[in-house]
């Protein structure tokens, strides 16, 4: 066995191993160069600060209503004054109130005037306060963009509180009462109008102004609610779904433009009209007396069969309208007389005439909650509708034609036209016997009996004028007449 050679361990403790020196004297030197530069910078710029404090022009970097002023001296800012005067007293200054109501004016017309030796003052000592540390640090947030001065402003009391009295009009919001959206399908709560105070205001006007703040919030106060307030009560009042809808056409022609103003004064009269459970409406009762006075126009309607011009002419194309669709809506048809002649905007079954006060159209709501009324006349069209919560129902209507009854021709002699010639006055029309009928579906399914009426619509006589004139009279134009269409057998509508 071979023994290994082993170096005995000693006693005495190792020496370090020793660096070179050059490491250390860089080190040395570094510290000592770094420590020299920062004195001198320290120096260099407590020099340059001493130096500034005696300047007159402003630091770098120092804005003024949004205008970089940096360097600028007394004179300049002076000279300058002018065109920042006109900027400052020509931009915008939002007038507003709590309500969000906005009205932009300037302080130019609220009696303003810019107090520019007191900014240019300021401007001038931003920087110089004589507190080295705090002045160097706002000249560094001023380079930065940092530092932005306003300019504040005095102003004509007499001259703001004349232009806030004229503008106070615009501010009010009147009380309303609680309404109908019936766009929405919605209860709009009744509000408590505004006022703006102009004398209250002003002190706002005067701390604004001074701050150079770009908005004024002005004082305004609360009108008294509405003293009537009739549907307060239907805060819960839903109306959400269309019960039953039908729309009508009607011509917009300047020939028939006061048809279509009676159309829209009568269903003016009926829109957001609440019908509660078990009530009746009555056309002629809502919709009152179709007169001059009401402010009703001649035009055309039919009286005794025959077409010619009656105050309130049109009105029963409003009155139709809402009869189908309170017809869909499953509404009780109390009392619904068609007219003497089929219509050329409804179908037979459908229609519904009314003369004030003798011949009414009455609806009764047979529901356990209230139904609303939506009628319009708008751009060539009449659109009623029947609101309500909601259905879960179909409704059938159909129409049978029983019998047809010819018409009746009668001539009548006119001096106006030529003798030898004639001309159809009033072209005559056909009359029917129909049986309208109403049937309830229950997804799909039948419910409840049908109902059923018998409907007679009377022919219209045909009118011939026959002349009897000499040589200067009318020799009216011939005229091809189209056929008369036949109305279909049967057929039926579902909704």
């Amino acid at each position: 066995m071979s023994e290994r050679e082993h170096t005995p361990k000693s006693d005495q403790p190792r020496a370090p191993r020793p660096g070179p020196r050059w490491r250390a004297f860089f080190a040395w030197s570094e510290s000592t160069l770094i420590g020299a530069s920062f004195i001198g910078l320290c120096a260099w710029l407590g020099s340059e600060y001493t130096v500034s404090l005696d300047e007159h022009v402003v630091v770098p970097g120092v804005h003024v209503a949004g205008l970089d002023i940096g360097g600028w001296d007394l004179d300049r800012l002076h000279a300058g004054g002018g065109g920042l005067s006109a900027q400052l007293l020509d931009a915008p200054l939002h007038l507003t109130t709590a309500g969000g109501a906005r009205i932009d004016a300037t302080p130019r017309q609220l009696g303003a005037d810019a107090e520019l030796e007191g900014a240019a003052a300021r401007a001038l000592r931003v920087g110089r306060t004589g507190a080295v540390v705090e002045d160097l640090m706002t000249r560094a947030a001023a380079r930065a963009g940092d530092v932005r001065l306003t300019v504040p402003m005095a102003f004509d009391e007499a001259q703001a509180l004349d232009m806030l009295a004229k503008l106070s009009p615009k501010f009010d919001t009147p009380s309303l009462p609680t309404r109908l959206d019936l766009e929405a399908r919605s209860v709009v709560p009744a509000r408590q109008g505004t006022a703006m105070m102009p004398h209250d205001s002003l002190s706002r006007v005067a701390v604004a102004l001074a701050s150079g703040a770009s908005e004024v919030d002005l004082v305004v106060r609360s009108k008294p609610a509405v003293d009537k307030d009739p549907l307060r009560s239907r805060a819960q009042l839903a109306f959400g779904a269309v019960l039953g809808r039908f729309a009508t056409s009607y011509r917009t022609g300047s020939a028939q433009r006061d048809r279509g103003h009676n159309l829209k004064l009568g269903s003016a009269a009926i829109d957001g009209y609440i019908l509660d459970p078990g009530e009746t409406f009555s056309f002629n009762a809502v919709v009152g007396d179709r007169s001059v006075e009401a402010g009703y126009r001649f035009a055309p309607g039919i009286n005794s069969g025959e077409i010619v011009d009656v105050v309130g002419g049109g009105i029963c194309q409003v009155a139709s309208s809402l009869f189908a669709a309170g017809f869909f809506a499953g509404l009780e048809v109390v009392r619904a007389r068609p007219h003497s002649r089929p219509s050329s905007y409804v179908d037979m079954g459908l229609d519904a005439t009314v003369v004030y006060p003798s011949i009414d159209l009455k609806l009764k709501n047979s529901y356990d909650f209230p139904v609303v009324l939506h009628v319009t006349a708008n751009r060539g069209m009449v659109e009623a509708e029947v609101l309500g919560p909601g259905r879960d129902f179909n409704i059938v209507f159909g129409r049978q034609v029983d019998a047809v009854v010819p018409y009746a021709t009668v001539e009548r002699e006119d001096p106006s036209l030529k003798e030898g010639h004639q001309k159809v006055a009033q072209r005559g029309m056909r009359g029917f016997t129909v049986t309208r009928t109403r049937k309830r579906l229950v997804r799909g399914e039948q419910v409840g009996p049908e109902e059923s009426w018998r409907l007679d619509y009377p022919a219209t006589r045909e009118i011939v004028k026959i002349g009897t004139g000499g040589a200067g009279a009318e020799v009216p134009e011939h005229r091809v007449r189209p056929q008369l269409r036949n109305p279909r057998a049967s057929f039926e509508i579902v909704q």
